[in-house]
């Protein structure tokens, strides 16, 4: 990956979601959607990852560049990275194993 790119986020989330257990998807348009035990953990629409984290977690991310949290729950993490410099994919990668992990805490 090279920086100035935009990072393939929908198809680095569907290999992940490919690699673990238990992952439900569903697809709309330009958006997919990641499920465990029904429980919605992660989003991709457009170039955004939105992913379900603990709220701890979701606060201490904002200290990486391109993030933000939703404004409705602060349990969402929505990270837009605006290139694909070297760590995008360690950070998106990251957050969906997270995020999956604790998908069955809410």
């Amino acid at each position: 990956m090279t920086e100035n790119t935009v990072p393939d986020l929908a198809g680095l989330c569907a290999d992940l979601a490919a690699e673990l257990g238990e992952v439900t998807s569903t697809a709309d348009g330009a958006s997919a959607a990641y499920s465990r035990g029904g429980a919605e953990f992660a989003r991709v629409e457009a170039a955004t990852l939105r992913v379900r984290l603990p709220v701890d977690i979701a606060e201490a991310a904002l200290n990486t560049p391109d993030t933000t949290l939703d404004p409705d729950d602060r349990g969402w993490l929505l990270f837009t990275p605006a290139d694909d410099e070297r760590h995008v994919t360690d950070r998106a990668t990251a957050w969906f194993h997270i995020a999956w992990k604790h998908s069955t805490d809410h």
